[in-house]
């Protein structure tokens, strides 16, 4: 049964990149003919023409994280495999699809500007500068949450703390060779993939021990520095497509063993409505999945650095349609891994142990040993949290100099090292002994899904302002409006006013209202300051 899910997955995927896909170029008018932003404005920093396969790897890798694991699984244990895996093929396809289209075609046609830019414009600057501001604390909330999994992760494996480091000084040789253009690049991922794996050897024979949590996090913040503010074609474009080689190999063995394996579903299709711990399935199953389906962090990628590289208007469909739905396999693969664990096992572990042992569990089948197999599917999502790191460290950097108006060499280091303080000060922090980003979690796929939803709504925008049919993008922007400020009306209720979790979640409400009713004010009259 799980293995004809896999397939009816990537079926239904394959199917939507060929047929919807070529129905998003046509309506919004795709032309090789319009020079992009990479182009016109290329500095060999952050506007950087770049190969459709490589900036692929860097996109998908930027986007995808712990977030297409973690929130199925989570779905999956609180609502059954069924109600989730429905979210995840729908969503990828009509929602999140469109979500990530949209964010980088509007870049790309705005001069490489972020979302939050084409939002001011559209909108009003008064309003674009408040869903700034909410998208770069969301985006230093992110990097606090992976600080802490990336050296909680190094400390409990320090096998994949060698591999990690390995890996990065593999990506600068493989960036530096590159960019030189020492090698043609078929040869220098002949050459560089390989070596890559390598690390993986070397990580289990010389695991890096006795260095602590904290230790971990200064040193991963000291990297995040140095990744965010070398040229982009050096660190971040190699680092990424490597780790991308990762994902896709643990995918195809996992699938493969998973296959071999011929393993029964032992979950349910549907548990209940309603969660005791986590809620009802309206609408919290919309709200947990988030990155398998739709996510609002994907707009900030897709118009932060993804826009910034795109060579041509076509490759928009190649880089972000194609990534959501290779994101939206992977959740679907993630929930593989839930669904194969009996509920005694998976009691009790983590979302991230779940996939490790369920990936392991697939390798098995293939007579991979099955620690190896969950090592290896450990160090395949460190990789992506690294990734996640670093991006989301540039992308603040970009907002804060959109945000002030300034774009020096200067700018670039200062802005660079006040994220990082500010994301420092809040990971040590604690409330009544909680690490301060797992106190606030439950607000965390609240705004992220509101974040989608004010991009999905200037796209309407956008394609209104420009005379062009917005029909397809309403119903995806409705769900996304209702899901996100139902989920953050549910915990204000439940947590009250006066407690740190409602008081927050009133401020995304009501930011969130004022931001959606003054851009849907925009759609539906004749008031476009473009008009």
């Amino acid at each position: 049964m799980l293995s004809i899910l896999i397939i009816i997955s990537c079926l239904i995927a394959y199917f939507a990149y060929r047929f919807y896909g070529n129905f998003l170029d046509r309506r919004c008018g795709i032309d090789d003919k319009n020079k992009t932003p990479s182009e016109t404005q290329q500095d060999g920093i952050d506007y950087i023409p770049t190969k459709a396969s490589v900036l692929f790897g860097h996109h998908f890798s930027s986007i995808a994280g712990a977030g297409p694991i973690v929130g199925p699984i989570l779905a999956g244990m609180y609502f059954g495999w069924g109600p989730t895996w429905l979210w995840i093929i729908i969503g990828s396809i009509f929602v999140g699809g469109i979500h990530d289209f949209g964010s980088s075609f509007m870049s790309v046609r705005s001069n490489g500007n972020s979302i939050t830019v084409t939002t001011r414009k559209l909108i009003g600057e008064n309003i674009g500068k408040l869903f700034l501001i909410f998208v770069i604390l969301a985006l230093i909330y992110v990097i606090v949450v992976f600080l802490d999994l990336t050296a909680s992760t190094f400390t409990s494996t320090p096998e994949v703390a060698t591999a990690s480091g390995w890996f990065i000084f593999t990506a600068l040789a493989f960036g530096f060779v590159n960019s030189r253009k020492l090698l043609p690049l078929k040869w220098a991922i002949i050459v560089f993939v390989p070596l890559t794996y390598i690390g993986f050897f070397i990580g289990n024979e010389f695991p890096l021990t006795n260095i602590s949590k904290d230790a971990w996090i200064i040193i991963v913040l000291i990297y995040c520095f140095i990744a965010a503010t070398l040229p982009i074609n050096i660190l971040l474009q190699p680092r990424d497509f490597l780790s991308a080689t990762f994902l896709y190999a643990m995918m195809f063995l996992g699938i493969l063993g998973l296959f071999f394996s011929n393993a029964p579903i032992q979950i349910e299709f549907y548990k209940s409505w309603n969660h005791e711990k986590a809620g009802t399935l309206i609408p919290i199953l919309f709200i947990t999945v988030a990155c398998g389906a739709c996510s609002g962090f994907h707009s900030i990628v897709a118009s932060g650095t993804t826009s910034k590289q795109i060579s041509k208007e076509t490759d928009i469909k190649r880089v972000s349609y194609g990534a959501m739905l290779v994101e939206g396999v992977l959740a679907v693969f993630a929930l593989a891994c839930l669904a194969v664990l009996s509920t005694v096992t998976a009691e009790g572990l983590s979302p991230i142990q779940i996939f490790a042992k369920g990936t392991g569990v697939f390798m098995n089948a293939l007579h991979i040993p099955v620690d190896l197999g969950e090592k290896f599917a450990l160090l395949a999502l460190s990789t992506f949290l690294l990734t996640t790191l670093d991006t989301c460290t540039r992308l603040c950097r970009f907002l804060m100099e959109e945000l002030l108006d300034i774009k020096t060499v200067t700018a670039r280091y200062t802005f660079t090292l006040i994220t990082l303080i500010l994301s420092a000060c809040v990971v040590f922090q604690s409330f009544d002994g909680i690490s301060a980003w797992k106190a606030i979690w439950p607000l965390f796929g609240a705004t992220n899904q509101l974040m989608a939803a004010l991009a999905l709504v200037t796209f309407m925008v956008y394609l209104k302002a420009h005379k062009i049919n917005y029909n397809f993008v309403l119903v995806p922007t409705i769900l996304m409006i209702i899901m996100p400020l139902t989920a953050l009306f549910l915990i204000v209720i439940n947590k009250g006013i006066i407690s740190m979790l409602g008081s927050i979640a009133l401020f995304m409400l009501l930011l969130g209202l004022v931001v959606i009713g003054m851009s849907l004010k925009f759609v539906f009259t004749n008031k476009l300051e473009t008009d």
